[in-house]
């Protein structure tokens, strides 16, 4: 019952992550055609981050409460909604404000669902539960990508009043066609994640090994949110190309994701150390971006563009699979503190790459390379202390 159940969340997650790509091949037209300055594109992808940062622990700590299918449904509903908004408004405050909102409520879903795939995996399992999460994640992010670029080719706010229909139709399947993931909740009365915005001392030890992933975390969406936020107005701005083929560029690094997230992924969880795996895979990301965005040669762009692009999408099924390990009755919770981690990284790379791009168009990936090389770093000196303590 359970396989079943988990094999229909994997499903709807490929629909709904499509869904959710719809706007973001025509995003660099809309700040184009409104004249807006190129920073805008870092400052809305930052406004976003803010929202999902300050309720990734809210919605997720919730769900520990209440359930989780409800708070599926409000991200899905909510965010198309919120997505409606910023694609027929004229003016930068108004799509400011709906970008915060489309933070606030996206999150709902993407935080909880990744409680819901734990919720339905057995511990052995959850690894391989976790890379196929990601594997349809990319996946519809490619393929939502390159439907988004088609409906905006004519008219950009095509794509965003598609997609606002098309969360509405996946709200109603997913109130009559899904079920309750979360078989026992928290008793008593709920008490909201909000530690994140207390300004004092973290309750995380940094020191620990979640407390290193959750630092990492950040560091790594910085990496990813450079290169994400800039490809798009790159490819845009600087390589004058029309909207379907900034679709299909855009979906090139999911398509990757899928094909090394259903291929390489399980193997790697069944044969190797995480935590050496995910250092390795790390320091190739940095690396490889850096060259990619640092050489002229166009044979040794073209090989390190292919590296970054099948080692990048490792990470997050592997960082998803050592910190769900730490959860305990608080998945939910737990699973909301790394995506808040995630949000800091995404709010801190795309403000540096909107405004880093006018002073160099690759400034952006190389200081993304530099992160993950620092994240690198980070792990190796708590590997090296794990084997200390154990020794």
């Amino acid at each position: 019952m359970k396989q079943k159940s988990l094999r229909k969340f994997l499903f709807f997650n490929f629909l709904i992550m499509a869904v959710f790509n719809f706007a973001h091949p025509v995003t660099p037209r809309l700040i184009n055609e409104l004249e807006l300055p190129s920073y805008m594109f870092g400052l809305f992808f930052a406004l976003m981050s803010i929202g999902s940062y300050i309720f990734s622990p809210i919605w997720g700590s919730l769900s520990d409460y209440k359930g989780r299918k409800r708070f599926l449904m409000i991200g899905v509903l909510g965010y198309g909604t919120a997505q409606l908004g910023f694609g027929l408004s004229q003016s930068a405050a108004l799509i400011s404000a709906f970008r915060v909102l489309g933070g606030v409520l996206s999150v709902s879903y993407i935080a909880v669902v990744m409680a819901c795939i734990s919720d339905l995996s057995s511990p052995e399992n959850r690894a391989k539960s976790l890379a196929y999460l990601a594997a349809t994640t990319a996946m519809g992010s490619a393929v939502g990508s390159n439907i988004g670029g088609w409906l905006g080719a004519t008219n950009y706010k095509y794509s965003f009043i598609v997609q606002f229909a098309a969360c509405i139709a996946i709200t109603v399947a997913l109130f009559f066609l899904t079920n309750e993931t979360l078989e026992k909740k928290k008793e008593g009365k709920a008490v909201l994640a909000l530690n994140h915005l207390k300004l004092k001392k973290s309750s995380l030890d940094f020191k620990s090994i979640l407390g290193a992933l959750i630092l990492t975390v950040a560091f790594m969406n910085i990496t990813t949110t450079s290169y994400n936020s800039t490809i798009g107005y790159f490819v845009e701005s600087d390589l004058k190309l029309p909207t379907q083929l900034n679709g299909l560029i855009l979906s090139i690094v999911p398509i990757c994701a899928v094909l090394v997230n259903f291929l390489v992924n399980p193997r790697l969880a069944a044969k190797y150390d995480e935590l050496k795996t995910l250092i390795v895979v790390i320091a190739l990301t940095g690396g490889s971006l850096f060259i990619w965005a640092y050489s002229s040669n166009l044979i040794v762009m073209g090989i390190f563009l292919v590296i970054f692009f099948i080692v990048m999408p490792l990470a997050q099924p592997i960082y998803q699979s050592m910190i769900s390990k730490h959860a305990k009755d608080n998945a939910g919770e737990i699973m909301g503190i790394q995506n808040s981690a995630r949000s800091v990284g995404m709010v801190i790379g795309s403000l540096m790459a909107g405004f880093l791009y006018d002073f160099g168009s690759k400034l952006p990936f190389l200081v993304g390379s530099v992160m993950a090389l620092i994240a690198c770093l980070i792990l190796i000196l708590q590997y090296r202390r794990e084997k200390k303590t154990s020794a």
